[in-house]
């Protein structure tokens, strides 16, 4: 098709007679050969990407050497898109290469048809009726997680709340997929968690690189990541093997699995176009970075948000007190998520000024017109879905974080609040499945915190720094905790001493402040 002509539109301007060309729309200026892949640094690309934004406006391009990448920071424009999937659009071949090369080519990459199969499997593990079944596992793990955060406050020790987050996150995520109980929080770190934490950040440098040197010269880096996929991949196929020996033993769970892992095993012995082995390990292994990075940032932001503003912390404590009142088993009762109105509207907040998943890439399956502009079949096109979130246009005072905004938008004429222009979990039919899952976990963790503890930035915190590994997330989120409610009953926290002892104190508490009954002899432990 010429570019004269007009092609499948998209976007939300009306089709045009002469269409503009990809050479004809603003760009940076690039090297001979190399176009713009040295300014392509990994770790800095969000703030590389919406500088240019800013620059050039909704449609841009830029070069990694002959590889021409149209830029789409529209919010209209990139629902347009986003909707038209997978039909029109899949995602960009290169991200599908790169996830195959580490044995991650599930739902996430899937298109067409081999996407609608796999997404029947994986939606059943995800539905809101099994979340709500994984409460009391996720209370168990977030039990261990208020746990640590009491011995950090009893101790008044800054500790890195990210850190903290990333082992629970591992720990739910693990159980969900494959119900193993990896319990990071309170063990060492488990191997596999450290293998994962090698995935992120070689896909953001492959994403980038001129072509896929890794797969004839590997560095050192390299090196780890391709040891690390082994050993992701023989742990997964031995939890395909325990799986399928617990089903033989119980067959009730092929009608009624517990886990991910457990329905994609029932789904391929019962259906005659089940998922493949290749296809079930794959989706663990997205399952595991999936629900890791991204809700811990989020949560890390958002503890970095109530340390900026107290007012914000103050409010989040208010609701939770309210809606917990003294009660000390909340989420027994399945509506308790819904009542927390004011967490849910600081998470979008915190979402939409801080978005982890601020970028997709994307590719035609054939010739399409985005606004007045011809875009050949797999031309990768990036869509800003975080940035546009960030516009004033979209937005009123996009600059400043109000959580209120959320609460009052029904009621509220005054300027702008274009929730087209927020999407954490992506639009369209490949809205993200784990939204609800991430959504529960986040309400979960922030009542939590803020239930028991005044979160304060210690003196000696560093600047907030954001880098960009797959997904955009803190270097660290350094805190203090103070205990702040009244609470029935106690807590066993454990201390260890100078030797390396290791004692269990039972702190209990009466009707009172804790903060009243803070144990000095108890924190010299530490």
């Amino acid at each position: 098709m010429k570019e004269s002509e007009t092609a499948p539109a998209c976007g939300t301007q009306p089709p045009a007679t002469a269409l503009r060309s990809l050479d004809e729309l603003p760009g940076p200026r690039g090297l001979p050969v190399l176009g713009n892949a040295l300014d392509l640094k990994p770790r800095s690309l969000h703030r590389l990407l919406a500088g240019w934004a800013e620059q050039f406006g909704p449609l841009f391009v830029f070069r990694v050497a002959t590889t021409r990448i149209l830029t789409v920071a529209d919010a209209d424009t990139i629902q347009q898109l986003l909707r038209d999937r997978p039909d029109h659009f899949r995602r960009w071949r290169k991200i599908e290469d790169i996830a195959t090369d580490i044995g991650a080519d599930g739902l996430f990459t899937a298109e067409g048809e081999k996407w609608r199969r796999q997404r029947k499997f994986v939606m059943h593990a995800l539905n809101a009726g099994h979340v709500r079944e994984f409460i009391p596992r996720f209370e168990e793990v977030a039990g261990r997680l208020r746990r640590r955060w009491w011995r950090a406050a009893l101790s008044g020790t800054p500790f890195d709340a990210l850190a903290d987050l990333m082992r629970l996150t591992v720990d739910v995520t693990s159980g969900l997929a494959f119900g193993r109980d990896i319990n990071t929080l309170e063990e060492k770190k488990d191997p596999i968690q450290i293998h994962l934490d090698k995935m992120f950040p070689a896909i953001a440098r492959r994403q980038t690189a001129l072509f896929p040197y890794w797969r004839y010269i590997q560095f050192a880096e390299d090196r780890e990541v391709a040891t690390a996929v082994k050993e992701v991949a023989k742990f997964i196929d031995r939890l395909i093997t325990e799986t399928r020996a617990r089903l033989a033993e119980n067959p009730e769970l092929r009608d009624h699995p517990r886990n991910l892992l457990e329905a994609l095993l029932a789904a391929q012995e019962k259906e005659d176009e089940g998922p493949s082995d290749r296809e079930i390990s794959a989706n663990v292994m997205t399952m595991l970075l999936a629900g890791e990075d991204t809700t811990a940032n989020t949560l890390a932001y958002m503890i970095h948000f109530m340390m900026e503003f107290p007012h914000v912390q103050s409010a989040v404590q208010e609701e939770v007190d309210t809606v917990f009142g003294m009660v000390e088993q909340p989420w027994q009762d399945p509506a308790t998520a819904d009542r927390l109105r004011y967490i849910e509207a600081f998470a979008n907040e915190a979402m939409r000024c801080k978005p982890v998943g601020g970028h997709l890439f994307l590719e035609p399956n054939e010739d399409v017109q985005i606004r007045d502009v011809f875009v050949p079949a797999g031309t990768p096109i990036l869509v800003l879905n975080g940035y546009v979130g960030t516009q004033e246009a979209n937005f009123a005072q996009a600059n400043e974080f109000r959580p209120e905004r959320w609460l009052r938008a029904a009621t509220d004429s005054a300027g702008a609040h274009n929730t087209k222009a927020f999407m954490p979990f992506g639009a369209g039919p490949r809205f993200c499945p784990g939204s609800k899952l991430a959504m529960l976990q986040i309400k979960m963790v922030t009542a939590m915190l803020c239930r028991d503890f005044e979160v304060v930035r210690p003196k000696d915190a560093q600047p907030l720094e954001d880098i960009y590994n797959f997904t955009v997330g803190p270097t660290s989120v350094y805190a203090t905790l103070r205990p702040r409610r009244q609470i029935r009953g106690g807590i066993d926290i454990e201390l260890r001493d100078g030797n390396r002892r290791t004692f269990t104190i039972p702190i209990v508490f009466p009707d009172r402040r804790v903060a009243d009954r803070r144990k000095q002899s108890a924190a010299s432990l530490n």
